[in-house]
């Protein structure tokens, strides 16, 4: 039963982290196309919000949950790790979309910047949600009474 609460503690964890990806990765681009969001409708922000945390939450899911699994079974609770793994997650996910090659179709000057701080961020979230007691569903062993 406490595997199941904690494989559901993860799953949220990973929900909230994928939202703060997304708004951070949103924020970062608002910043770049401000002036062309002062002559639409504000509700376009937090359509972006939700594409942008659609696209991470999917594309993410299996090695976000690779990497999930090995640091519950290894244990690992640094926040370092988490915040790095976020960030290096999100920029070798926006390589593996083909976002990274440049070039006139480049979306924001800064893109690396902000998928590294969008990684780092939502380590920061994840880890505080559910890995600052990664493995805790271990149970200790009983020591032995017998011979």
């Amino acid at each position: 039963m406490v595997l199941v609460g904690r494989i559901l503690v993860v799953l949220a964890a990973f929900l909230v982290a994928s939202g703060v990806a997304a708004c951070v990765i949103t924020l970062g681009m608002l910043m770049e196309w401000e002036g062309l969001l002062r002559l639409a409708d504000t509700s376009a922000g937090w359509l972006a919000v939700a594409f942008f945390g659609a696209i991470i939450s999917a594309k993410g899911l299996l090695p976000a949950m690779l990497l999930i699994a090995l640091a519950e079974g290894l244990r690992i609770r640094s926040v370092l790790f988490y915040a790095a793994a976020g960030g290096v997650g999100l920029v070798a996910l926006y390589y593996g979309l083909g976002l990274g090659d440049g070039g006139p179709h480049e979306l924001v000057r800064r893109d690396l910047e902000i998928m590294a701080g969008a990684g780092i961020a939502a380590g920061f979230a994840y880890w505080g949600i559910a890995g600052r007691k990664a493995g805790c569903w271990h149970q200790p062993e009983a020591p032995s009474l017998g011979a």
